[in-house]
C-alpha cells in the first residue's frame, strides 16, 4: 500500500493530446498556417519568417540541424524583442538588425501585436475531456491527497472536477487572488488533488495595478500568466518559484513519479527528477507514453540505475482509464 505522498503525477502535453489539444509543435504550426491562409494574420508573415530563421540559424551555430521550432520559442523571442530598450541586454546590442526595424518598426509594435493575437489563439485550442475526471477517481481510491503538477496551460483538470470534491489551486475564493499557504497541510481542509501549474494557465491574470499579484478569472484575459521557453522557466516571481521548490520537496519524498505525456525536453524538470532518482535507489518513474522506451529515458535524465524507470507505452487516456492502486503496484513490480 502507499502512504501519503507516496504518490506524485508530473503531466505534459502529450496528456491532453486525447483531448484534442496540440502540442508546442503543433501549435506552432497552426499558426504559420493561419499566416498563410487568413487575411487577419497575412501582415505578420515577415516578422514570423525573421524570428524563426534566426532561432533555427543559432541552433545550426551550435550544430543543431533538426526542426526545434515551437510555439514556446517563438512567443519568448518574441517577448524578449518586444522588451525593445527594456531588455537586460540593451546596453550590449551595438544596433538592432536593419532588417528587425523595416519589418517591427521603430516602436516594434507589430511584433507585440503578433505576441498577443497568438495568445489570444492559444486559449481556443483548450477542449474539454472526460478522462481527466479519472485523476479523481484515483485520488478518491489513493485516500489521501493527490499532489499533481502539471507542465500545461489549459484547464482540463478543472473543467472535468466532479461536483462535491475539492480541487485545490491556491486562490482564495474570496478574493480570487494567489496564497502559497493553501498548499499546506490542514487538519480541516483536506482536498483531493493539490494542482500544481508550474508553467501557468489560461485563466490567470497578473494584476499589475494590485501589486503583480496573480488572481484566477473566469473568462480567458487576452494576456494570460504564462511562462514560454525552456531556458525561462524558472522564475524568481511566484507561483513558479514556489511550485518549482515544491515540486522538488515532494519529488524527494515519493515513492513512485507518474510521468504522463512528458516528452523530457524541459532541463529544469529533467535535473529535478535526475535528483530524485539518485537521492533514493528504490524509487520508480512510471512513464507513460505511447512512443518512448527505457533507453530514451535513462539517457535524458543520465539515469545511473535503468531498474528505475518502467515504461507504459499507453495513451494517456487509455492509462487513465486503467489507473487503479492495484493496476499501479502491478505495473511497478
Amino acid at each position: 500500500m502507499f502512504r501519503e505522498d507516496e504518490i506524485i503525477i508530473l503531466i505534459g502535453a502529450g496528456c491532453s493530446a486525447d483531448a484534442g489539444i496540440p502540442t508546442s509543435t503543433q501549435m506552432v504550426k497552426k499558426v504559420e498556417n493561419l499566416i498563410k491562409n487568413n487575411r487577419e494574420w497575412e501582415k505578420y508573415i515577415d516578422i514570423f519568417n525573421y524570428v524563426k530563421s534566426a532561432i533555427l540559424y543559432v541552433d545550426g551555430i551550435k550544430g543543431s540541424f533538426g526542426n526545434n521550432f515551437d510555439i514556446e520559442r517563438l512567443v519568448n523571442v518574441l517577448g524578449e524583442l518586444e522588451k525593445k530598450e527594456n531588455s537586460i541586454l540593451y546596453p550590449f546590442i551595438g544596433s538592432w538588425s536593419p532588417r528587425l526595424l523595416e519589418i517591427a518598426g521603430y516602436d516594434f509594435g507589430i511584433i507585440r501585436e503578433f505576441k498577443q493575437k497568438i495568445l489570444k489563439e492559444l486559449t481556443k485550442w483548450v477542449r474539454k475531456s472526460n478522462y481527466y475526471r479519472k485523476f479523481f477517481e484515483f485520488a478518491r481510491e489513493y485516500t489521501y491527497p493527490l499532489r499533481i503538477f502539471s507542465l500545461n496551460y489549459d484547464i482540463c483538470i478543472e473543467k472535468n472536477k466532479p461536483s462535491g470534491i475539492d480541487l485545490e489551486r491556491g486562490f482564495d475564493p474570496e478574493t480570487k487572488t494567489w496564497d502559497w499557504r493553501r498548499f499546506e497541510r490542514s487538519e480541516v481542509y483536506e482536498p483531493a488533488i493539490y494542482l500544481y501549474k508550474l508553467h501557468g494557465s489560461i485563466d490567470w491574470k497578473r494584476d499589475k495595478k494590485e501589486g503583480n499579484i496573480l488572481k484566477e478569472v473566469d473568462r480567458i484575459p487576452e494576456e494570460p500568466d504564462l511562462i514560454f521557453g525552456t531556458d525561462y522557466k524558472m522564475q524568481y516571481v511566484d507561483p513558479y518559484l514556489f511550485y518549482a521548490y515544491e515540486f522538488r520537496k515532494y519529488s524527494l519524498e515519493a515513492r513512485v513519479i507518474i510521468i504522463i505525456g512528458y516528452s523530457f525536453g524541459d532541463e529544469h524538470i529533467n535535473s529535478i527528477l535526475k535528483q530524485a532518482l539518485d537521492n533514493r535507489n528504490d524509487r520508480k518513474l512510471l512513464i507513460v507514453s505511447p512512443r518512448i522506451d527505457e533507453d530514451y529515458i535513462v539517457s535524458r535524465l543520465h539515469c545511473n540505475d535503468k531498474k528505475q524507470v518502467i515504461v507504459v507505452n499507453k495513451r494517456a487516456s487509455e492509462f487513465l482509464n486503467e489507473l487503479h492502486i492495484e493496476t499501479l503496484e502491478n505495473w511497478l513490480n
